[in-house]
């Protein structure tokens, strides 16, 4: 059974109306960032696992561990972030390995809420991280005044981008139902969409529909492969993750729930 649509708040200027948030304090967020950083840095480095060079990835991921320590923000890790990036280069797990890669997208959504991104990429395609890593301080950077420094954006557009974000993940979570369903379920399921497409285009959080659906990579979202499916699943579960977590929901990192 697909789960229900999210409620959707008329774009009226105001907070959620419907979820009320707690925006976490910059200085936590800042951390997360960092810690996000170093797990897609820690990614990038297993692509590099067997490679010589002057540039030894082992080394790398140990001055990323190391770093954390000198700054004081390895606290802010989970424990499967520590476990991951105590981990030696090339003894990574494949599906570890990818999921440790997809953080960039989370990344993605608090480098947007710091300030550190003009806008929020799209939610129909892999955002480009290299940038927003620039951004963010790396091994062997002081980190203490970026910390300190840290200011987000106001509440209302943070509210309304979880909000945005809820909604990808919700269309995402339905996607695969579509390849499945048979013909009175994909009806509901059509007009299901239709109606959280009219509602979410109606309060400004979604553009216009195509074909009575989420546009996506130019067409209706329901036309994309699986593998389109699955990336842009992958997106929005990151993202959600990311502002759901910002807005003050799961008492921490570890726990945050993907559907409120």
């Amino acid at each position: 059974m697909a789960p229900p649509p999210p409620a959707i708040e008329e774009d009226d200027g105001s907070s959620d109306d419907f979820l009320e948030i707690a925006v976490r304090a910059p200085l936590e967020v800042a951390e997360r960032a960092l810690v996000l950083g170093a797990i897609c840095r820690r990614a990038f480095l297993e692509e590099r696992a067997g490679e010589v060079d002057e540039d030894d990835p082992e080394a790398e991921r140990f001055d990323l561990v190391a770093w954390l320590r000198a700054e004081g923000v390895d606290a802010a890790a989970t424990e499967e972030e520590r476990r991951l990036l105590h981990t030696r280069v090339g003894r990574l797990a494949t599906e570890a390995a990818a999921e440790a890669s997809w953080r960039s997208e989370a990344l993605i959504a608090l480098g947007w809420a710091l300030g550190l991104l003009p806008d929020m990429p799209p939610y129909d395609a892999a955002a480009e991280p290299s940038a927003l890593l620039a951004a963010v301080p790396a091994p062997w950077a002081a980190t203490a005044a970026w910390r300190r420094e840290a200011t987000l954006r106001p509440e209302d557009e943070v509210a309304a981008e979880r909000e945005r974000a809820e909604l990808w993940y919700w269309r995402a979570s339905i996607a695969d139902s579509f390849f499945v369903a048979g013909d009175v379920e994909r009806t509901a399921l059509a007009v299901a969409v239709r109606d959280v497409t009219t509602e979410a285009r109606n309060a400004g959080v979604l553009d216009s529909p195509i074909r009575d659906d989420f546009p996506a990579r130019g067409a209706a979202y329901r036309l994309l492969d699986s593998d389109a499916v699955d990336e842009l699943a992958a997106i929005a579960v990151q993202r959600v993750q990311a502002l759901n977590w910002l807005c003050g929901f799961g008492s921490g990192w570890a726990d945050v729930p993907l559907e409120l």
